[in-house]
């Protein structure tokens, strides 16, 4: 079995049960968790916000798990997205996915963020016939990006990017779409080429879950941070 969403193609089976799915996305501008069964959000919570996810991830999902009526052993899986994204964001939600699988016994599985801005995104009718682009926000200046396939793998690794290279690729790129949260998307249809279709969309913590419900398990990823780039962390000096 192949892991469309490592680029590595390495995939890692995950044993499972039935059950709903406990889905958690911290590495956006956002804390969003849901508990989706059967295709469907029974309870959902999303805040906005660029930080604090330490504090407001384990009462939302405490919140959710509730309006659900599900307890934890319950779950079939724990679904969390693991980036690219932001390095605290990230941090805080594995941990609550791993400490949830520990206590509970369900499986963690993680799923890539560039995968839950969409399925089958060249199959809706404005990507079709398209190249297809996905470019998420790192929260500075370099973008996160991937190029998509017709059966949502990726065409090269996930890498950062300028907004100069991306627009010079753009240019030759023909007609595309892009999906993605990356503040550059927002400059209007005017700093695009025609043929190129813009869809603003963060993260979407529902398709995380729908990704982790896929029954060929295409898209599993061990529950651990995807970095694009080193994180910006430093350690203290000796004294």
């Amino acid at each position: 079995m192949t892991n469309r969403s490592d680029p590595t193609g390495k995939a890692r089976p995950i044993e499972s049960k039935a059950g709903p799915i406990l889905a958690i996305e911290t590495g956006g501008r956002a804390c969003s968790v849901a508990i989706v069964k059967d295709g469907v959000a029974v309870a959902e919570e999303h805040i906005a916000t660029d930080h604090g996810q330490s504090t407001l991830l384990m009462p939302m999902i405490e919140r959710v798990r509730a309006e659900a009526g599900c307890d934890y052993a319950e779950l079939g899986r724990i679904a969390v997205a693991v980036g690219p994204g932001s390095f605290t964001g990230l941090r805080v939600g594995l941990a609550a996915a791993l400490g949830i699988s520990l206590a509970s016994g369900v499986p963690a599985v993680g799923i890539s963020s560039f995968l839950a801005v969409g399925i089958g995104i060249l199959q809706a009718p404005e990507a079709r016939h398209r190249r297809g682009f996905i470019l998420l926000d790192s929260r500075r200046e370099e973008p996160f990006l991937v190029e998509i396939g017709d059966d949502d793998t990726f065409k090269f690794p996930p890498r950062v990017t300028t907004v100069a290279d991306f627009d010079a690729l753009l240019e030759s790129a023909g007609p595309a779409v892009v999906f993605g949260d990356a503040p550059a998307l927002a400059r209007g249809a005017d700093a695009f080429p025609p043929e190129v279709h813009v869809i603003q969309r963060a993260p979407q913590v529902v398709l995380v879950a729908a990704r982790a419900a896929d029954p060929e398990r295409r898209y599993d990823l061990q529950p651990k941070p995807v970095y694009v780039r080193p994180p910006d962390v430093t350690m203290p000096k000796q004294p």
